[in-house]
């Protein structure tokens, strides 16, 4: 059973996640209303864009769900990897999205638009709506290292701007007549989106395939090493770490005295996880002890 803590983190991300699929499903459905009765393609525009961002709440809500299982024998470093699945998945929906706005906006390019007013009311109130969910969001997925949640995050956030930039289009179109601002528009929106979905892809992608964790990580878990050199490790080598969801899975050799016992080296170990998980919690450390004489030249890592 998770503990208490984890437990806690679980709930408040799946809150999150609920709040993100109403707040995408109520916005296709009022932009939806909007692009039939105005005709605007940078209205249709963010309605794609808003229905692949629920798409993206569902896919965010399914994921943590399933990664938040404890691990199994056929998954003994847990489940916490389908969370960056997801975060490529949505990050190709996106640019699959964008790239139908770009079309749909462009052969729509001079059409005439309706209803304006409407349009505007709406894509303000969305913008207004996406703006405080986004932060809701984005504080929930630091705070929990979620990456399904740090993804659908930036889709919202995509949301805010491309729903102000919508609204901005229907005011030149009210005032100006110039409707092929219109579809301008919804080529940008189609441009802003797919670089969205290409960094979320991305990022995704480096997760999955093993990439180390940041500088500021390794940083963290050096200074926990050479913390650690007045208890007995007279130095360390083979240092690497890679992240998979919230955890930072941490793997390093450690040389002490050759006379050293048993228990006492073990003793280090346990100071050893400990002070990294001082620093980076839900760290996952495994250390391995070496005598001084038998160790490898130290690697740049």
């Amino acid at each position: 059973m998770p503990s208490a803590p984890l437990a806690h983190r679980s709930q408040v991300k799946r809150r999150a996640a609920w709040l993100s699929v109403a707040l995408t499903g109520t916005s296709v459905t009022a932009k939806g209303l909007v692009a039939l009765a105005t005709g605007s393609s940078a209205v249709l525009a963010e309605t794609a864009h808003s229905f692949s961002d629920l798409l993206a709440a569902v896919i965010a809500l399914l994921a943590i769900r399933a990664a938040d299982r404890p691990p199994d024998p056929q998954h003994p470093f847990g489940h916490q990897k389908l969370e960056h699945v997801s975060a490529v998945v949505e990050g190709l929906i996106l640019v699959g999205v964008a790239g139908f706005v770009a079309i749909v906006a462009a052969r729509s390019f001079g059409h005439p638009v309706e209803n304006s007013a409407a349009g505007i009311i709406v894509m303000g109130l969305s913008a207004g709506a996406s703006f405080f969910v986004a932060r809701r969001l984005s504080r929930v997925a630091k705070e929990s290292h979620s990456a399904a949640l740090e993804a659908d995050s930036a889709h919202i956030a995509a949301d805010v701007w491309s729903s102000l930039g919508t609204a901005v289009a229907l005011c030149i179109v009210a005032l100006t007549g110039w409707v092929e601002v219109d579809a301008i528009v919804g080529i940008a929106v189609a441009g802003w989106v797919a670089a969205i979905g290409g960094r979320l892809t991305l990022s995704g992608v480096r997760v999955l395939v093993d990439e180390s964790v940041s500088q500021g990580d390794l940083e963290a878990i050096r200074a926990a090493l050479d913390a650690s050199r007045p208890a007995g490790v007279l130095s360390y080598h083979r240092l690497r770490a890679r992240r998979s969801g919230a955890t930072r899975h941490v793997d390093v050799h450690v040389v002490v005295d050759p006379e050293m016992t048993v228990s006492a080296a073990h003793r280090i170990t346990d100071e050893i996880e400990s002070a990294v998980a001082d620093r980076l919690p839900a760290a996952d450390v495994i250390v391995h002890v070496e005598p001084a004489g038998s160790e490898p030249e130290p690697d740049a890592v």
